[in-house]
């Protein structure tokens, strides 16, 4: 497995996930998220009992992480991307937050795996890494402005703390309940 591989490939499916929505609008992308993780945990189940999955052994070689449960992390993503699809309300937050879910957390493994300067309150996480998140999530502010900045310094924090929770559930919880927030105090 190679890490910056699986993180450009998360970044894909972020850009894909901000497609489905612009093309095919909110309630039809998340119609497909939802019917891609349906698939996904069938074929979890299907690995985790035994079953050959043919041609797809070799993408969950190539992008999954040893040790971990196999489709785990597509698996988060999707299910993050379901998250914001369904319980944020607004198009223009929905968007800024696939940003921030799609490229703040690749952007800070790939940078982050790079640095040195340990966060004080993570024995795993770096100052680098948590600035790269911040930094790719940037663009989320050309669809939801400053307070997508918001978001995203507050996503970058707690995705810089240490949990027993997927970064990726982590980043959809605080944007979902950041942006809704916004909305119901009249600043998003």
């Amino acid at each position: 497995m190679n890490e910056d591989e699986r993180q450009i490939f998360n970044i894909f499916l972020g850009l894909c996930s901000i497609a489905l929505v612009e093309f095919l609008g909110v309630q039809l992308a998340a119609y497909i998220v939802g019917a891609i993780l349906v698939l996904g945990l069938l074929l979890v189940h299907m690995k985790l009992s035994g079953f050959p999955l043919g041609f797809l052994e070799k993408l969950v070689e190539r992008f999954e992480r040893p040790g971990v449960t196999p489709g785990y992390g597509a698996m988060t993503i999707a299910a993050g991307a379901l998250a914001i699809l369904t319980l944020i309300s607004q198009k223009e937050q929905i968007l800024a937050a696939l940003v921030i879910l799609g490229f703040g957390d690749a952007a800070s493994t790939l940078v982050g795996r790079r640095s040195k300067r340990k966060l004080p309150w993570s024995r795993e996480k770096t100052f680098g890494g948590s600035f790269a998140f911040f930094a790719a999530s940037l663009p989320a502010a050309y669809f939801a402005g400053f307070p997508a900045l918001l978001v995203a310094g507050a996503a970058a924090i707690a995705e810089s703390l240490e949990a027993n929770i997927d970064d990726n559930l982590i980043v959809a919880v605080v944007c979902v309940v950041l942006f809704r927030v916004a909305g119901l105090i009249g600043i998003g």
